[in-house]
């Protein structure tokens, strides 16, 4: 058996969530809007899932890329949603990535630079790794939380916006269970 005393780290190694943001408050925005556009993905999911359950057997899935308008009707038909809720997660993804990196150019690491065969390839592959990760920390919760503070009363009623689109996301998850059932069984 291993002992292991408890430690707690020094202040300087914890990261602190305004570092995982830029000054001022354009950043935050841009955070917080791409974060609740990330987050109605779960909304265009389920209604796109409830959408094609509702009006399953009744439309046509074969689409035809020739005429323009009959293309148009298939993006307002019931998986829309469903296309949608993917755009939406795929973007915002991209979107969020793009935003984090420039904090990973401002915070290069301290290692020794690489030399060689496609080493600039291998710098920006490595900056890129950096932003993602700077990407993951900026989802937090600590951090959404340190963007709202940035903008006051006006950053307090946009947190209430959080636990709505939860419950909207988890309603919607219920009902399409329930239709599910209603649907199956007609």
């Amino acid at each position: 058996m291993i002992a292991t005393t408890p430690s707690e780290p020094s202040g300087e190694l914890r990261i602190r969530p305004e570092q995982a943001l830029q000054p001022g408050r354009a950043d935050a925005r841009n955070l917080l809007i791409v974060w609740y556009i990330r987050k109605s993905f779960y909304t265009w999911l389920f209604l796109g899932l409830i959408g094609a359950q509702a009006t399953r057997g009744t439309t046509n899935v074969d689409i035809d890329w020739t005429e323009p308008d009959k293309l148009l009707g298939e993006f307002l038909s019931p998986l829309a949603g469903l296309i949608l809720a993917v755009v939406v997660r795929f973007g915002s993804t991209w979107v969020a990535l793009a935003l984090a990196y420039p904090l990973a150019r401002k915070h290069d690491a301290l290692l020794e630079p690489r030399t060689g065969f496609m080493s600039g390839m291998g710098r920006w592959f490595d900056r890129l790794h950096v932003a993602r990760a700077y990407r993951s920390l900026r989802w937090t919760h600590h951090v959404r939380q340190e963007a709202l503070h940035r903008f006051g009363t006006t950053g307090q009623r946009v947190s209430k916006l959080d636990p709505i689109m939860d419950y909207v996301n988890i309603s919607l998850f219920v009902l399409f269970f329930v239709s599910l059932v209603v649907f199956a069984s007609s």
